[in-house]
């Protein structure tokens, strides 16, 4: 039966989450800290970072692909990345 049925070698479930990072910016343009967001879709990332963005400018990235601006625009605006350990870094503030 194996002979006629063909299965994908690589095999990943529809419901795989992909993981983002959040940048929270403080009024300086430096960055308060980053959030790592797992998500199904850009669109729930995204959400999910608006929640979190507590009235802060947030860039949403997954890995070196930039995803969206979420919350207020002023400030400068990050053109690309450097992607750093995995390790997130702890918002100050908090």
């Amino acid at each position: 039966m194996a002979d006629v049925v063909s299965f994908p070698a690589g095999r990943r479930s529809s419901c795989a989450l992909t993981p983002y990072r959040a940048y929270r910016f403080a009024p300086d343009g430096s960055v308060r800290s980053t959030i790592p967001i797992e998500a199904a879709t850009d669109a729930d990332a995204a959400e999910r970072a608006f929640h979190l963005s507590d009235g802060d400018r947030v860039e949403l990235w997954s890995r070196a692909r930039f995803v969206a601006h979420v919350g207020p625009l002023d400030g400068p605006v990050a053109t690309s990345i450097a992607l750093l350990e995995d390790e997130p870094t702890r918002d100050p503030s908090a």
